[in-house]
């Protein structure tokens, strides 16, 4: 990351080339891939979270999350451990499974030209509002803890100086919206 407000700079998901390229060999780099996607993606790194949460959260949201980086390492994985139990591999794998697969595939380029289309800032505030959100906080909470943290500012920067309280609320309820089927994780 250049600066904060720099438009997000992704590499492109990888393409399959076949015969050069084994279909095992393809959805390890595409396993990859996702992988630093969300290393980018949930910025956990800039924020300082101790490695032991960032470690949790990555786990909980390849279980849980409904982001096609994570629906493709769950859908690879499960295709993976399913066949090696049959003594198989990837190539064993259904028409059905693979075409699942690249559906993903499909998804998840939609949703890496999206990323593209944000800032950095964007991105830390909705990987801020995700953590929040998962530690239980409701929307209003989380957007406090985002003004007094100053990653949003609470009035507009021109001479009006508006409130712009209500403006984070109804963004944070929308990335709280895409979290909805997410289980809070609580602490014990």
């Amino acid at each position: 990351m250049d600066q904060i407000t720099d438009r997000v700079k992704l590499e492109e998901v990888p393409i399959y080339k076949e015969p050069e390229q084994s279909l095992d060999q393809y959805l390890r780099s595409i396993f990859g891939y996702c992988v630093r996607l969300h290393n980018i993606v949930k910025q956990y790194e800039y924020l300082g979270l101790p490695r032991e949460r960032a470690v949790e959260l990555f786990t909980y949201l390849t279980k849980n999350s409904n982001e096609p980086q994570y629906c493709l390492m769950r859908q690879i994985t499960m295709n993976r451990v399913l066949l090696e139990e049959k003594g198989g591999t990837l190539r064993d794998a259904s028409g059905l499974a693979i075409a699942g697969i690249f559906s993903e595939i499909e998804r998840l380029k939609f949703h890496v030209k999206s990323t593209k289309a944000k800032t950095y800032a964007d991105l830390l505030i909705k990987a801020l509002a995700e953590h929040l959100y998962m530690d239980g906080l409701t929307v209003n909470e989380i957007t406090d803890e985002l003004i007094t943290s100053e990653f949003l500012d609470l009035y507009s920067k021109d001479e009006k100086k508006e409130s712009l309280l209500e403006n984070h609320r109804r963004r944070i309820a929308r990335y709280v919206s895409t979290f909805k089927d997410f289980d809070v994780i609580v602490k014990e």
